[in-house]
């Protein structure tokens, strides 16, 4: 996909970071207290603490991010993944999706974790279609979250 670039995160783009997220956070009624550190300060809660934060321009335009949060020497939590509706259907979500787990295998990460809610169904198909399996609901972050998953690195 020619068109798709993906590239880290610059406070340049913070608008485009919140809009995107809180579209599907609203439009699935998932938005809770927990978001507003992430979306208010990603550089504070992820970026200085070792995670990574990356947007999607389809043909220039920024339509797509994904964040990636350690927890540890060899987990990250992905959180975040969105694609402007219009967009969707392009592959765009794959691609970041691919793009992560990649960067994750490339610096040595061993898992990457993720909570959800069941009424994203087509982000959890895009889940299980890059192997995430599902895990027990323990040590939940998301009030709203209702299902687990974990994609092990070591395959």
């Amino acid at each position: 996909m020619t068109e798709l670039k993906i590239f880290p995160y610059e406070s340049k783009y913070h608008e485009d970071f919140v809009n995107i997220s809180l579209e599907w956070l609203k439009k699935y009624n998932l938005y809770e207290e927990s978001d507003i550190p992430i979306l208010e300060n990603p550089k504070d809660v992820i970026l200085n603490n070792g995670g990574h934060i990356f947007l999607a321009a389809y043909k220039n335009k920024i339509v797509g991010t994904v964040t990636l949060k350690k927890v540890d020497e060899v987990t990250f939590e992905l959180l975040k993944l969105g694609i402007i509706n219009a967009y969707q259907g392009k592959g765009i979500g794959a691609e970041l999706m691919s793009y992560s787990i990649q960067l994750s295998k490339n610096i040595g990460a061993e898992k990457i974790i993720l909570e959800t809610n069941t009424k994203l169904e087509t982000a959890i198909a895009l889940y299980k279609k890059f192997n995430f399996k599902e895990i027990a609901l323990a040590d939940m972050t998301y009030e709203m979250a209702n299902f687990k998953m974990e994609l092990s690195l070591n395959i």
